[in-house]
């Protein structure tokens, strides 16, 4: 699949669990694979980094895999 990077700015980040994460402040890209490394969320007062391998869908939200508790 094949996406503009600027369409995931902003988008909303639910867990698997159905908690709001965050929203896709910056993306972190690995250049040498072309391919995402890390969403970077925004959140008042800190900035906190999900790996861009628990993520499991993107479409009008973006859901990662929650965390094992």
């Amino acid at each position: 699949m094949v996406m503009r990077l600027s369409r995931l700015y902003g988008k909303q980040i639910y867990n698997t669990k159905g908690y709001y994460v965050g929203y896709v402040d910056e993306i972190l890209i690995d250049i040498d694979r072309g391919r995402g490394k890390v969403l970077a969320l925004g959140l008042p007062g800190e900035k906190v980094g999900v790996p861009y391998d628990r993520v499991t869908a993107i479409g009008d939200i973006i859901l990662v895999k929650a965390k094992e508790e």
